[in-house]
């Protein structure tokens, strides 16, 4: 955001997009201190766990800040838009012996 470095702040008064993200996570425990087995693979762990995650669902380009490029012949200068990540799926398995 913001204006580029030394510029009047009042000539660049442009606001950025609105900021949309949705995130969805599940997660599953198999066995916990709460829930221990005697028998069976299970029997292996003191704690197991497995989840997984979908972030920015709907795959939607925010943009957070401006990098500002000046043109060499005209003097002006343009906000090229940073934009973050794009849709990321991440599976987590957490386990203790």
């Amino acid at each position: 955001g913001g204006s580029p470095s030394y510029a009047d702040v009042y000539q660049f008064q442009e606001r950025l997009r609105d900021y949309k993200r949705a995130d969805l996570g599940v997660s599953y425990v198999f066995t916990d201190a709460n829930k221990q087995f005697k028998t069976g693979w299970l029997s292996k762990f003191k704690e197991l766990s497995t989840g997984l995650e979908l972030f920015n669902m709907f795959d939607i380009q925010n943009s957070i800040t401006n990098t500002w490029v000046r043109d060499v012949y005209s003097k002006n200068q343009f906000g090229i838009p940073n934009f973050m990540t794009g849709r990321v799926l991440n599976f987590k398995l957490a386990m203790k012996l």
